[in-house]
């Protein structure tokens, strides 16, 4: 204790005699808080009104379907031993700052942002038992979202077991955030309560079974084009340099040093809403928007409208909302199940949101545009799209029309994503026809085959060119 009083006393001593100008970072009243996919989810709508769409005069609920993504968790196992470095690297700063190390002494962080990085230390229990599990942040978050969904549908989300179906990946992460939803659901109840579950991971993870999009996507050097162009750019590189600067560092320090404090930032504001990351501090907010973008194009161009194998991925889906909501169509009484809930992760939700046609943009984001108005207004932003506990909602009515003017068939389907209206074109803030709907997302559901999963690679053009001599030479011979 003594010793961190020391040393920070001896920080603002040698900063108070230099007489330089520093940023301080970590005091900021209106940090930027979208980190992608790792935004924590009440930081993803902040400021926006939770709206009461889910109130539609006239009508009233019979079924949800509801696909949600899991809450904070600990560092994934390939992450974990880049992030401990950071500990070491820490002792590099400090010692930096404790040196007069400086290239530019306008650029060097404030005594209480150093004195804040000097506190942190690597959290043992991140390690490789419990890699990838959920936090309990991410578990308590996971049963608020349960009750939220709760207060909105109570007649949906009963205490009557049949009127569920749960549908889950099969891992730890999946299991625990099966278990702190149904807690949420069911409070005392819970624990004896046998719910109908499922695991199905060919519905909720359809790209772990496709070939053909993990070699021509996944794996493609080509999908990550645009991120490329981006991180070439001067002033990428110029945010490298400045943040180096602002350790205190008389040389550019990597990119990849650069991404996992970026990641200790991510995680710690998901970890916790309202501890300030030391590792955040590094970071401008600049710097942040250009890790945001470059993390948006990746995604764009992986799970998204990029690249149009992504669209096929994400029928999976789709066809198991439509044929959840036939069996409750034309019926006098209430069907079971009335409620299907899945869970799922991150790239499952944008392929989903990618075949329902949400957030898409007129023009494609670029490498090249981050500058631009098409950028600044992008739909597609994975922030808002897939933070923690992103999850994407159908709920189907029952209306009678002459109730109101606005309905004009007697089945509605409102669509929800992260609670909020999901805007698609032809609907009402979020709120469809089911003949749209059947004829739209009909059509996704009657051709969801991916026979296309086990096909042939692309061919280069060399391959190509000979496959049609040889087959030229045949016919003259035959």
């Amino acid at each position: 204790m003594w010793w961190s009083l020391i040393s920070a006393l001896a920080l603002i001593s040698v900063v108070r005699c230099q007489g330089v100008r520093e940023t301080c970072l970590s005091g900021d009243e209106e940090p930027y808080l979208l980190f992608g996919t790792k935004t924590a989810y009440t930081f993803s709508h902040k400021g926006i009104p939770v709206m009461r769409s889910h109130e539609v005069p006239g009508c009233q609920p019979i079924a949800i379907w509801l696909l949600n993504r899991h809450g904070s968790h600990n560092p994934e196992a390939d992450e974990i031993s880049e992030m401990q470095r950071l500990s070491d690297f820490k002792a590099n700063i400090l010692a930096n700052y404790r040196n007069g190390n400086f290239r530019n002494s306008n650029q060097r962080m404030c005594p209480s942002d150093v004195n804040l990085l000097e506190r942190w230390e690597w959290n043992p229990r991140q390690n490789m038992t419990f890699a990838g599990d959920l936090t309990t942040d991410g578990y308590i978050s996971t049963q608020q979202l349960a009750q939220a969904w709760r207060s909105k549908f109570p007649g949906l989300l009963t205490d009557n077991k049949y009127d569920y179906l749960f549908k889950y990946v099969n891992d730890q992460r999946s299991s625990t955030t099966f278990r702190a939803f149904t807690e949420g659901l069911f409070r005392d109840q819970a624990e004896g309560m046998d719910v109908p579950k499922e695991s199905d991971e060919k519905l909720l993870r359809p790209y772990k079974f496709c070939p053909a999009w993990t070699r021509d996507v996944e794996e493609n050097n080509e999908t990550l084009t645009q991120l490329r162009t981006f991180s070439s750019k001067q002033e990428y590189k110029e945010m490298i340099t400045n943040i180096s600067l602002r350790l205190g560092f008389n040389y550019d320090i990597n990119y990849e040093t650069v991404l996992s404090m970026y990641e200790m930032c991510r995680y710690n504001k998901a970890w916790d809403n309202i501890q300030i990351s030391p590792w955040c501090a590094v970071f401008t907010k600049e710097d942040l928007m250009r890790l945001e973008y470059a993390e948006d194009l990746e995604t764009y161009y992986k799970y998204g409208y990029g690249t149009p194998m992504n669209q096929k991925l994400g029928c999976t889906a789709v066809k198991d909302m439509m044929d959840f909501f036939k069996i409750h169509l034309d019926h006098e009484t209430p069907q079971q199940p009335k409620a299907t809930i899945h869970f799922t992760e991150a790239e499952m939700i944008l392929f989903t949101l990618t075949a329902l046609g949400g957030y898409r943009d007129s023009a494609p984001i670029t490498g090249d545009n981050f500058h631009t108005q098409t950028a600044r207004d992008r739909k597609w932003g994975t922030s808002i799209m897939a933070p923690f506990n992103a999850n994407i909602a159908a709920v189907l009515y029952k209306c009678i029309p002459n109730n109101n003017l606005k309905i004009r068939e007697p089945y509605q389907v409102l669509f929800l994503t992260n609670e909020r209206p999901l805007y698609i074109d032809g609907c009402n803030v979020g709120l469809c026809d089911w003949s749209l709907v059947k004829t739209r997302l009909g059509l996704v559901a009657d051709n969801c085959e991916l026979n296309f999963c086990n096909g042939a690679g692309k061919v280069n053009g060399f391959v190509g060119v000979l496959v049609a001599i040889i087959a030229f030479c045949f016919r003259l011979l035959y």
